[in-house]
């Protein structure tokens, strides 16, 4: 069976709405546009780059900015939920034999503090690391460390960007749509599966890899 490595943010844990609560809190400060809450299905479609542009965060700022939330959100991280019941679905796929790991941005203690909380202490392991020059850097690293083979690991994310990395990595990818994208955003993205409901995934993975 293969290795599956899931996506931290909007795949296992729901912070979408802890992300937008945060950079309306910091808006005012850094000077870029609020998100009422009416904007957010209308930013679920946009990618990355769209999103900036629209509040009007220059990629000069952007990396203060994204500190910025990112420190706010490690005090939040080890009270959110998942964004969808997913339990059941990797207790089954680590009784089939599948290894199960989060690469993720976030610090390893977050996310392991996030597990237990939520009594999701399946996976094998969670690498965290900075994505500087991209996620699918992120992902190469991974696989090298791990000694993960090309033709073995599934990325399961919920952004078109996550998409975009696997594809850049040379590796199979799920999307999943209870994230921060839509799934006709990640329609477009083109991933080998798309998937609305945990037990979609849990599917596609033990018939189809």
């Amino acid at each position: 069976m293969p290795t599956i490595v899931f996506d931290f943010d909007g795949t296992i844990a729901d912070t979408l709405s802890v992300v937008v609560k945060i950079a309306n809190r910091f808006a005012d400060h850094y000077g870029y546009r609020k998100i009422p809450a009416g904007d957010i299905p209308k930013l679920r479609e946009k990618r990355p780059s769209e999103v900036l542009k629209h509040l009007g965060i220059s990629l000069f700022k952007l990396p203060i900015v994204a500190r910025k939330i990112r420190f706010e959100m490690n005090k939040e991280i080890v009270r959110l939920q998942t964004p969808v019941e997913i339990r059941q679905t990797l207790v089954n796929l680590r009784k089939k034999g599948c290894i199960l790991g989060i690469l993720t941005t976030n610090s390893r203690e977050n996310v392991t503090e996030f597990l237990k909380n939520n009594d999701l202490q399946f996976f094998d392991f969670v690498y965290s690391g900075r994505a500087v020059y991209g996620k699918s850097r992120l992902l190469k690293k991974l696989m090298k460390e791990k000694t993960i083979p090309h033709d073995d690991p599934i990325y399961v994310g919920d952004e078109i960007r996550d998409v975009e990395a696997a594809k850049k990595a040379g590796i199979r990818v799920i999307g999943v749509t209870w994230g921060y994208n839509t799934k006709e955003a990640l329609q477009k993205s083109r991933p080998d599966y798309i998937v609305e409901r945990p037990e979609e995934l849990e599917s596609v993975i033990l018939e189809n890899c």
